[in-house]
């Protein structure tokens, strides 16, 4: 085997893959059209001649499958964020062949901005599982605007409140419609909100069970306001605290952070928060605030709110700095493996 040292690049599509090769100068030498399957994709990747090989492919459906099948076969392999190279997405001469070099030419300059996956397929399989429970929740609340745009579409206009989604109460609500096929629509939405229910009870189930390989699950339940779902959301998304060592950079990923753009030492906007980002991480942390402040104890979590609303005086500001230090808490307590402790909500975390 020669022992130079080349980079790679997959463009993935659901029925074939390109794999671009480029030299250590940064020399394109081919490209390759292959069916995308484990067979062809470790054949591929096993006849490029060389001593040291890394790959890189962007993030998308087939990413973590990829890089999963692949990594044994490499030195190095890296699962790019596609917002960063607008160069390849945007392209207006795009093409396979093109996507690929340009892909091959940023990894060897080192532009790439990587996309963390979890190398342990069980943290893998705990994620898909509280993203499922995410999904079918998702599909009630669509369901669920379908049933009351229907019934006030037709005239059943007293349809607020909860009561209406209730499978034991659909009935009086029914019988309020005069066109039967009407009707018999609505009960078909019944019926797949029922489905729907059943579904997401069954995916939190299964979270749960997939979650007692995780001690500090417990530990983040600890903190006022976290329930077993947001401890599940956070500990699901973040995989393992060793992704960020520094607290802004989470709130950053959690879209916690604030943007600060600027020209010429003139600001080009307002600050605002940053679109880029998990936003069922930023809703965790709101729904613990929420659910913190509401309690009737006096706990850690409304005097940290009331302290820092004294002193910035703006109730948006104070919610915001609340929501950042329950991330910063629970990433804290993962990070350094201790038991949660209402000091540490005071502390520099």
């Amino acid at each position: 085997m020669s022992q130079r040292k080349v980079y790679l690049s997959i463009d993935a599509h659901a029925r074939h893959c390109v794999l671009g090769v480029m030299s250590c100068t940064g020399t394109f030498l081919y490209s390759s059209r292959f069916v995308t399957c484990e067979k062809e994709l470790i054949k591929n990747i096993k006849s490029v001649d060389a001593g040291k090989k890394i790959l890189a492919v962007e993030e998308g459906p087939l990413a973590f499958w990829i890089a999963q099948t692949l990594k044994p076969h490499l030195d190095e392999i890296i699962v790019s964020d596609p917002r960063h190279t607008p160069l390849i997405s945007r392209n207006a001469m795009k093409r396979d062949k093109l996507d690929v070099k340009n892909l091959c030419r940023l990894l060897r300059l080192g532009e790439l901005k990587q996309v963390y996956h979890p190398e342990d397929d069980h943290r893998a399989i705990f994620k898909s599982a509280v993203q499922q429970y995410i999904d079918f929740r998702k599909q009630q609340i669509t369901i669920k605007q379908k049933i009351k745009a229907k019934f006030r579409g037709w005239g059943v206009t007293d349809v607020e409140g909860v009561s209406v989604y209730n499978l034991d109460k659909k009935d009086n609500y029914l019988k309020k419609l005069k066109v039967r096929p009407i009707r018999t629509q609505l009960e078909h939405l019944y019926c797949l909100l029922s489905t729907a229910i059943e579904l997401q009870v069954s995916a939190l189930k299964e979270a749960k069970r997939l979650s007692r390989k995780y001690p500090e699950i417990q530990e983040f339940m600890k903190l006022p306001g976290v329930g077993i779902i947001g401890a599940l959301i956070f500990d699901a998304y973040i995989q393992t605290p060793d992704r960020f060592t520094r607290k802004q950079t989470l709130w950053r990923y959690c879209k916690m952070a604030v943007t600060d753009r600027s020209s010429d030492g003139k600001p080009l906007s307002y600050k605002r928060l940053d679109k880029a980002g998990n936003g069922e991480l930023k809703a965790m942390s709101y729904r613990a605030f929420l659910s913190a402040i509401h309690r009737k104890d006096e706990n850690e979590v409304r005097q940290f709110y009331d302290k820092s609303l004294s002193r910035t005086h703006n109730q948006t500001r104070a919610r915001l700095n609340t929501q950042r230090k329950i991330l910063s808490v629970l990433h804290g307590v993962w990070r350094r493996k201790e038991a949660y402790r209402p000091e540490l909500f005071f502390g520099s975390v």
